[in-house]
């Protein structure tokens, strides 16, 4: 059965000798059995479900909700169901799963503006209109836009800084993993907002280990390193000011115990800005296990532990390194020569005399990814899941 509706909207278009009055037409078609995928569902997008009698009925629904794209129609225990999706296989074709019982429908959208004497394809000179942004599904003070494209979603909201989400829905507290749990997935700065509605920019990466997305605090080079003596969890003045600079970057410490507050976990890491995230030469910590920001050191020296440490290859898993951090002595950083506390990791084969790893670097070792030439890179992180 082939069904076929028209949505006519009147709309002003520019043309070079002057304006006209147009309608802007949407068409769209259902055919029962050329449309029909067997055996296929579209999931993870329903907005709404019902029982309904039969499939041109689910189409009628669909037409009628300027949200739908595609329809779930099955048969349960001898219960027709309809599902309505805000996608389809075009927009997200990994949604597509196979499901035996299921037929999945997308509906085949066709725009055209009617001029005078001609039809033409809606283009980007004509304003598409296709009601979706007429009640504003956007919230909290988000921007509608229209989509009039067949394969795409039907609208989109522009949401104002502090809320995210396909309807400006969720509100950040301020730290990349909110943005990652809203769905951003592109490394790169991003503003957020603390307690004092303070708007601050942050390096997020989002895609170097599953579920993680790491706030960066700090970066510098080997060449800079006698700027980047201090410890966490005391006062000390920002380097670089808001925007992240990998040669020499230190975050604001109110942004810090922001961050901080947001987080479970943090790591160090080499050359991330131009090698991206290597788990040689990385370490990654939990705050709880070991606070490098709130808690005060009572000791100079000790096996700290780590999730996991890697040092020139020697690696363990949820183990202790031999670790130096306390104020006026040593800044936060590992040391890979010294055996005697008995730690796990035992990287000592390898190192020079009284190695520094992950900071201080009073001793380099040109093997170690962070201290290989005077424009190496190291960066501390602050995040979690």
């Amino acid at each position: 059965m082939m069904v076929a509706k028209f949505f006519c909207i009147l709309i002003s278009a520019f043309q070079v000798k002057g304006f006209f009055s147009a309608r802007k037409c949407e068409k769209i078609s259902f055919d029962e059995q050329q449309d029909a995928y067997h055996d296929k569902e579209f999931v993870g997008h329903v907005f709404h479900s019902f029982v309904t009698s039969n499939s041109q009925q689910c189409y009628l629904w669909c037409i009628n909700d300027c949200r739908c794209l595609s329809i779930n129609y099955k048969v349960q225990n001898d219960i027709k169901y309809c599902e309505l999706n805000e996608g389809s296989h075009f927009t997200e074709n990994n949604s597509l799963k196979n499901i035996h019982g299921s037929v999945y429908y997308v509906l085949r959208r066709e725009y055209s503006t009617k001029a005078p004497t001609n039809i033409v394809p809606c283009a980007d000179d004509f304003t598409c209109t296709n009601g979706c942004c007429k009640n504003n599904p956007c919230l909290n003070r988000g921007t509608c836009t229209e989509i009039c494209q067949p394969t795409s979603v039907r609208y989109n909201c522009s949401c104002p800084v502090q809320f995210v989400g396909k309807h400006c829905e969720i509100q950040l507290k301020g730290s990349c993993q909110d943005y990652k749990a809203a769905g951003s997935t592109a490394s790169g700065l991003y503003k957020v907002n603390d307690n004092n509605n303070q708007t601050f920019q942050v390096f997020c990466d989002f895609d170097s280990e599953p579920g993680f997305a790491w706030n960066l605090i700090e970066s510098f080079n080997l060449s800079n390193k006698d700027r980047f003596q201090e410890v966490f969890y005391d006062d000390y003045q920002a380097i670089s000011g808001d925007a992240p600079n990998w040669q020499a970057y230190l975050i604001k410490r109110p942004y810090l115990l922001w961050l901080r507050d947001h987080s479970t976990h943090w790591r160090a890491t080499c050359r991330y800005n131009t090698d991206g995230t290597v788990y040689t030469d990385y370490l990654r910590a939990s705050l709880e296990d070991f606070d490098i920001i709130k808690d005060v050191p009572t000791v100079v020296y000790t096996c700290r532990p780590y999730e996991y440490i890697n040092i020139r290859g020697n690696e363990c898993v949820n183990c202790t390194a031999f670790t130096a951090y306390k104020k006026g002595r040593y800044p936060l950083h590992v040391d890979s020569y010294i055996t005697r506390f008995s730690c796990n990791l035992d990287a000592s084969k390898t190192a020079i005399f009284s190695e520094d790893n992950f900071g201080k670097y009073d001793s380099t070792n040109p093997k170690f990814r962070c201290t290989s030439n005077s424009s190496d890179t190291t960066q501390f992180w602050i995040g979690g899941k």
